[in-house]
């Protein structure tokens, strides 16, 4: 091979090598990046949490005594005010009865005699009163003394106070103290039977059981152990920042370790009114209005929060806006250059930021680290 055709095979490699580097020498290596576009942003907040456990009552004796019957077992179901253990009441129910018959005595012959007797008196004190005044007459006619006309007035006196102490009984029979007494103690006397009931004091379902028939019960002593029938919540904690974005009502998807791909849907149903000063967290409670069956008590949760959504917002990925929390910025290819923009941003997704100003729909935007203000460089994969 002649020296000419080495030289020339040379020079040809040189101009391939220069046509390709070229680009890169004029215009700058080729940095990912990726285009300002519009589209639909929803900002979500995603948490872990727990499922918070049904509360849990405990239920006792009111009085001592000796459980006679037990009518509820462990894992069955119980209604507000279902008994689930009867306490030894014979002396109970002998003092309610006692108690009506004392009431029945004062309605039924106490109030008849004070009324006859209330009668009586109204009959004796109209013909005292007829005598004495015929006595005043016949005493102005001289006929009756002096002292005939003072035992008239006195007989009428007498009667007259007759009179009054049989309406005040006649009263006490009717509504008075006596009757209310009677009352009052039949009520008693029920509140005392009904405390020899043990009941559940909502709907729920027996954990523990804790009483035998023949055992000596004491108030205080815990008999059964309830987890009552409440609407499932979960309980996440987010940061304070996130507070002033947080509000009742917002809808969120949750899902358990155990199925992450079983989503099911939640409620923002409480924010907690204080925050704790040792982690500045926020507790927030979210109801599960129709909770799967796999759902469990003390079960972990990842739980995304919906927390705003906004159409036709110009875009950009989280990883195109540099500084975002203090002063945010991008790097736009203008003038074949990495230029520094300032730019405001809005709802901020899981993935995505919404900008309000800086950058226009169309422009690169540079996402790669290599990517530096005033660098010459051209804008390589463009995504969405």
């Amino acid at each position: 091979m002649s020296r000419g055709t080495v030289l020339r095979g040379v020079a040809g490699v040189l101009v391939l090598v220069l046509a390709l580097l070229a680009p890169r020498l004029i215009l700058g290596p080729s940095l990912e990046a990726v285009r300002v576009t519009r589209g639909n942003l929803d900002q979500t907040l995603v948490l872990n949490g727990r499922v918070l456990a049904p509360r849990r009552v405990s239920v006792g004796a009111l009085t001592t005594s000796v459980v006679s019957r037990r009518l509820a077992e462990e894992g069955d179901r119980a209604r507000a005010g279902q008994v689930l253990a009867e306490l030894e009441d014979s002396e109970q129910r002998a003092a309610l009865a006692q108690a009506r018959a004392k009431l029945d005595q004062l309605r039924e012959s106490a109030a008849p005699s004070a009324r006859a007797a209330l009668d009586q008196a109204d009959s004796a004190l109209r013909q005292t009163r007829l005598a004495w005044e015929r006595g005043q007459r016949l005493r102005q006619e001289g006929i009756l003394s002096e002292s005939q006309a003072d035992d008239l007035r006195h007989a009428y006196e007498t009667a007259l106070a007759g009179r009054e102490a049989a309406l005040a009984q006649d009263r006490s029979a009717q509504g008075g103290a006596d009757l209310r007494a009677a009352v009052a103690a039949v009520d008693l006397a029920e509140v005392k039977l009904r405390q020899m009931r043990v009941v559940a004091p909502a709907d729920g379902v027996v954990l523990t059981r804790a009483v035998e028939v023949g055992d000596l019960v004491q108030p205080g002593k815990v008999l059964y152990t309830l987890s009552l029938d409440e609407p499932m919540q979960l309980l996440v904690q987010p940061d304070e920042k996130y507070l002033g974005a947080l509000a009742l009502g917002q809808q969120a998807t949750a899902s358990v370790d155990a199925r992450p791909l079983d989503r099911f849907d939640g409620v923002v149903a409480y924010i907690a009114p204080g925050v704790d000063p040792a982690r500045g967290t926020v507790d927030l409670k979210l109801r599960v209005p129709a909770p799967p069956a796999f759902l469990l008590p003390d079960m972990t949760v990842s739980v995304e929060i919906r927390l705003g959504r906004r159409d036709g917002a110009m875009v950009l990925p989280l990883a195109a806006v540099r500084d975002l929390r203090q002063a945010p910025f991008v790097l736009v290819r203008r003038g074949g250059r990495a230029v520094k923009t300032p730019v405001q941003v809005g709802l901020r997704g899981e993935t995505e930021v919404e900008i309000l100003a800086g950058v226009a729909p169309g422009e690169d935007v540079f996402t790669s680290p290599a990517a530096r203000p005033g660098r010459r460089c051209r804008a390589g994969r463009q995504e969405g």
